[in-house]
């Protein structure tokens, strides 16, 4: 499992952004086109576009507006602050050789392809991004944003990036070879709450998860849904640590990581667990966690060291009975955890169906649901471990 914190501090230092997006007078709202033939038309088409940079274009469309871009590659990096629709035409976003984005005062790990920061109420859709150094869509400090239909490849890190923000849908994407994974939900600079990762597909991620809901705060990461979504051949590569179809996790004292609920997916042939629970660490919080009616095959390719610690030290030692077979799901903790439903899942091609373990210092977890799933070509349904610490 990859961890690629943004560590942007406050999330109102997104606000101040200092960027620079062409010097053309904002209208009120109405439509606007970006094309490479542009010739400053009467902008009422691909054929009689205005704009040549999407960035001026987002500049000069009122707030609610829309922009259009049109057939091309774009080599850029485009950033959203205001409320508007950014639809592609046949377009991509290459930011490949793209300056990392710098956010207030800090800088990120390498460059995007397209960000969504300290707004709400942004589409983004239509759009092939690819060559980013860091993520190929971000939503960050934002709420109610839609990321939909979007070709997401051969990126730094992620497809795309929920990084605390709310109430956003990522849904109908297609993201592979990108080295983070998938999709991620997040809370590096904020809370992150009642998002929705559906209908994607994330495949040949190899250094990362499909579907990633991960505290790397103490902010939070709440009431998220992943649903419908084809996550295959993710976190291959072992140099890595692996991935799975769905990981929740996170090595942060105290955090947050509750009410996640996955349901639906469709998940095979992924390093780790088809969906693996992670919770790290004593005193964190992953209550009402709900795995439910997914179609999950043979997974956890590479074998899962886990990581179960009985103190928040960072030297403190794994106590975990490590999975070294194949497994459709996992769940293992190092904190008292309650309200964990598994039900409903379809199971075949694994050693193990379900891999449940908990520290021996951990009161044991009350998992409901566990009877009414099914298996096929499984040699054991249930596997449960209580892990010594001495």
């Amino acid at each position: 499992m990859r961890k690629v914190p943004i560590a942007l501090g406050a999330a109102a230092s997104l606000l101040a952004l200092g960027l620079s997006a062409g010097a053309a007078q904002a209208s009120t709202g109405g439509t606007v086109y970006v094309s490479h033939l542009a010739k400053h038309g009467v902008d009422h088409s691909c054929g009689t576009a205005r704009y040549r940079d999407i960035n001026t274009a987002i500049a000069a469309v009122g707030t609610g507006g829309t922009v259009v871009v049109c057939a091309g590659t774009y080599d850029q990096q485009v950033v959203v602050t205001k409320s508007l629709n950014l639809y592609g035409r046949g377009a991509t976003i290459d930011a490949k050789g793209q300056k990392p984005l710098k956010v207030g005062t800090t800088t990120l790990p390498g460059s995007i392809g397209i960000g969504v920061l300290g707004t709400s109420g942004v589409r983004v859709s239509g759009f092939r991004v690819t060559g980013a150094g860091f993520d190929a869509i971000l939503v960050g400090a934002s709420s109610h944003v839609s990321v939909s239909h979007n070709y997401l490849w051969g990126n730094g890190d992620v497809g795309v990036d929920i990084n605390g923000s709310s109430y956003t849908q990522v849904t109908g994407n297609y993201s592979t070879h990108n080295e983070g994974g998938g999709f991620l939900v997040a809370d590096d600079i904020g809370p992150s709450s009642h998002n929705v990762v559906g209908w994607n597909t994330a495949t040949g991620n190899p250094g990362g998860c499909g579907v990633i809901i991960a505290g790397h705060s103490t902010s939070g990461v709440t009431y998220n849904l992943v649903i419908d979504n084809w996550l295959s051949d993710n976190g291959t590569l072992k140099s890595s640590g692996g991935g799975a179809g769905v990981v929740i996790a996170s090595e942060v004292p105290g955090e947050t990581v509750a009410y996640t609920t996955v349901t639906g997916n469709h998940i095979w042939g992924n390093g780790l667990a088809g969906v693996t629970v992670h919770v790290h660490e004593p005193n964190q919080d992953f209550n009402g966690t709900k795995i439910t009616g997914n179609w999950i095959g043979q997974n956890n390719t590479l074998g899962d060291p886990i990581g179960l610690s009985a103190s928040t030290a960072s030297n403190a030692k794994n106590y975990a009975v490590p999975d070294t077979r194949t497994t459709g799901i996992l769940a293992a903790t190092a904190s008292s955890v309650t309200g964990t439903v598994i039900a409903g899942n379809h199971i075949y091609n694994d050693h193990f169906g379900i891999f449940l373990e908990a520290l021996s210092t951990v009161k044991t977890a009350n998992v409901s649901g566990l009877g009414t799933n099914s298996f096929h070509s499984v040699y054991k349904a249930l596997k449960e471990v209580t892990a010594p610490v001495s």
